[in-house]
């Protein structure tokens, strides 16, 4: 296993960690906040890594063809992708919401790569694609437990939300990786991290005012801080670094493992409780990802 295959799992790891930590605080404000919040502290954390390693001088050789490219998969993914999935979390639980989403990125950035990259769909694919989709059939199915009509309601929700969130991921990863033939995986995020990060916070302010942020209290802060450590510098560095040296179709399939981190951190840290359906569908959409690669 080389390089980019451990790149690939570390940066599942990361996002994994990165999203529980942010889940206690998506049910108290809005995703739109949170976001600016997680986006601001990473890119903070990027730019001092990046002014370190002596690569900021790469801003300014970047081409517009890249440009176009950086920007799109900053606001497909890093602003659509993430607000919807943080949303999706305050109405779901993260075991839900995770396998879902990750499922849905891993199969529209495979599917996308096929078109644009030309890499080969085999028999193998199609079979993985169709048990990673009864999986989620499985996951999205109502669970027989207690709870009324708006329980449900939410939980649909939080599932159309994850699984759009889960195509736009897989959507920027094709613009990340076309980006990346030019731009270096650091420079990139410090690039496209602004043009959501403002946005993020205009419209917080216009819809909310600066009292939506006064009620972030220190632990908040501090969670939103160390998630957008987590997942965006950590985890989305390693995978741009994965998609760079093994490819947009490989990188997905590995990160896919996500869920397979997620689900036992949820149980121990937000004692969440994994049924049997949900099982069954991690196990299944697992099963899936790797008939992909024959």
């Amino acid at each position: 296993m080389g390089l980019g295959e451990f790149a690939a799992i570390g940066a599942a790891l990361a996002w994994a960690v990165g999203f529980l930590i942010i889940k206690p605080v998506s049910i108290k404000f809005s995703p739109v906040s949170i976001n600016s919040i997680v986006l601001g502290v990473a890119w903070i954390i990027l730019v001092a890594i990046t002014a370190s390693s002596g690569k900021l001088g790469g801003l300014t050789s970047i081409g517009w063809h890249s440009m176009i490219y950086v920007i799109g998969s900053a606001l497909v993914g890093v602003g659509a992708g993430a607000i919807l999935e943080i949303k999706a979390m305050s109405l779901a639980d993260i075991s839900l919401v995770y396998p879902i989403n990750f499922s849905l990125y891993f199969l529209s950035a495979s599917a996308l790569a096929a078109i644009f990259f030309g890499e080969p769909i085999t028999s193998y694919t199609v079979l993985g694609a169709v048990s990673i989709i009864v999986g989620i059939t499985l996951l999205s199915s109502p669970a027989k437990a207690k709870g009324g009509s708006t329980l449900k309601s939410d939980r649909t929700k939080g599932i159309i939300f994850t699984s759009i969130s889960g195509l736009c991921w897989g959507g920027a990863t094709i613009l990340c990786k076309l980006a990346l033939y030019a731009v270096d995986p650091l420079v990139l995020n410090v690039i496209r991290l602004p043009f959501v990060i403002l946005p993020l916070v205009i419209v917080t302010l216009v819809r909310n005012g600066a009292s939506e942020y006064k009620r972030y209290t220190p632990k908040d802060l501090i969670q939103a801080g160390a998630s957008g450590f987590f997942a965006h510098t950590v985890g989305t560095v390693l995978f741009l670094v994965a998609v760079s040296l093994i490819g947009a179709i490989k990188a997905a399939i590995l990160t896919s493992i996500s869920p397979l981190f997620i689900a036992p951190l949820s149980v121990i840290f937000l004692k969440e409780k994994l049924t049997k359906r949900v099982i069954l569908g991690i196990i299944i959409c697992t099963l899936g990802i790797p008939l992909t690669t024959l």
